[in-house]
């Protein structure tokens, strides 16, 4: 029997290890998934941000969930 993974079990599952996360205005981050919530407000840390070929470092950082088009856990 197949058992089916929601996708907020994914998210929980990358808790303490590195995301991609992809925003509406085209930037990526990338750091490590400390909590989220139901509205799939993310709390970030360590974070890179990739826009335009520019990458800043932004530490710790709380992401809201309406800017957010897709999160991953990273290959990384």
């Amino acid at each position: 029997m197949m058992t089916m993974t929601r996708p907020l079990d994914v998210l929980d599952k990358a808790k303490e290890k590195r995301v991609i996360i992809r925003l509406k205005n085209g930037a990526e981050l990338t750091g490590v998934l400390k909590a989220f919530d139901l509205h799939l407000n993310l709390w970030v840390e360590d974070v890179e941000e990739t826009k335009d070929d520019k990458k800043v470092k932004l530490g710790s950082i709380l992401v809201r969930g309406d800017t957010i088009i897709f999160v991953s856990p990273s290959a990384q």
